[in-house]
């Protein structure tokens, strides 16, 4: 699962990048990295949604509070985006930088609660089931949007 690491550190490098462009008005930019890291983040979503959180939540003792928590942060964050994209249409430099800098902070903190608390916890209680979880998530990241 190490890959969603490398996954969240691309989308915070996006959202970054989207951030800096909006201070030299480079919307082309910012078009072209959000759109990608939009239809990313998106996949990643569904592949925890779809695969990984109902895998965790399945195993015996396994609480779902910690899937909720993460679910509820997807859908903050997905909202935003939505937000931002509205306003991509508008060039609006100040509410898109400052729209931009929310999302990342919202990212990361979003992502530490998923790579310090849990994916560890995940692991533990998935690694008899990893192969097939894996393969799962594989086969829904293949298929794309």
């Amino acid at each position: 699962m190490k890959w969603f690491y490398h996954d969240h550190k691309d989308f915070e490098s996006a959202v970054y990048k989207c951030r800096v462009a909006c201070d030299i008005a480079d919307w082309s930019l910012v078009q072209d990295v959000f759109a990608e890291m939009a239809s990313n983040y998106k996949n990643h979503v569904r592949i925890e949604e779809d695969v990984l959180f109902p895998a965790y939540d399945a195993h015996p003792g396994a609480s779902s509070g910690p899937t909720a928590s993460l679910e509820a942060d997807h859908e903050q964050i997905l909202h935003l985006m939505d937000h931002i994209a509205q306003g991509l249409a508008e060039n609006d430099r100040e509410s898109l930088a400052e729209n931009f800098s929310l999302l990342y902070r919202i990212l990361r903190n979003h992502h530490e609660k998923e790579e310090e608390i849990f994916l560890p916890m995940a692991s533990g209680a998935l690694y008899s089931n990893k192969d097939a979880i894996l393969a799962e998530m594989h086969s829904l990241a293949a298929k794309g949007d």
